[in-house]
């Protein structure tokens, strides 16, 4: 039987940047959708089931924080996987808070991947002992 792709879903208002993940992300094998902004992208999200999001903090509309918190009190979406994406120097995962992880920019393509692959739990990846949420320290705007 073939394994189906994993959906990721990339929410950033830099369009360039987001093509470029987008790009990377299905050259690895996952299914990619982008959003610009946290409205569009619980709209996507209602629309069918996304394996993990990975969102740029700070956005018009809706930032990442308020996307997370959304996601976290509805049932449907709250154990779906969230990595934030930021330059802010503060920023860090806490138990039982928002985000399962954070990536500062820049950061590596192997970075991303290997932060995707421990949130979504890729069994062919080995990594038994990290845990999500930051236990461990460490032209409508839309396009399928």
């Amino acid at each position: 039987m073939a394994k189906v792709a994993q959906s990721i879903l990339i929410v950033d208002d830099e369009f360039g940047l987001a093509e470029m993940l987008r790009d990377m992300l299905r050259e690895s094998g996952f299914e990619v959708t982008l959003a610009i902004n946290g409205r569009l992208a619980l709209e996507i999200l209602e629309e069918g089931k996304v394996d993990l999001v990975l969102t740029d903090m700070m956005m018009p509309v809706m930032d990442g924080a308020e996307l997370a918190a959304a996601m976290r009190s509805d049932d449907k979406h709250r154990d779906t996987p969230i990595i934030m994406m930021t330059s802010l120097p503060t920023a860090r995962p806490r138990r039982g808070g928002l985000f399962d992880a954070v990536l500062r920019k820049p950061f590596t393509p192997e970075l991303l991947l290997e932060t995707i692959r421990r949130c979504v739990g890729n069994e062919n990846e080995g990594d038994t002992d990290w845990s999500p949420r930051g236990e461990r320290p460490s032209s409508d705007g839309r396009e399928g």
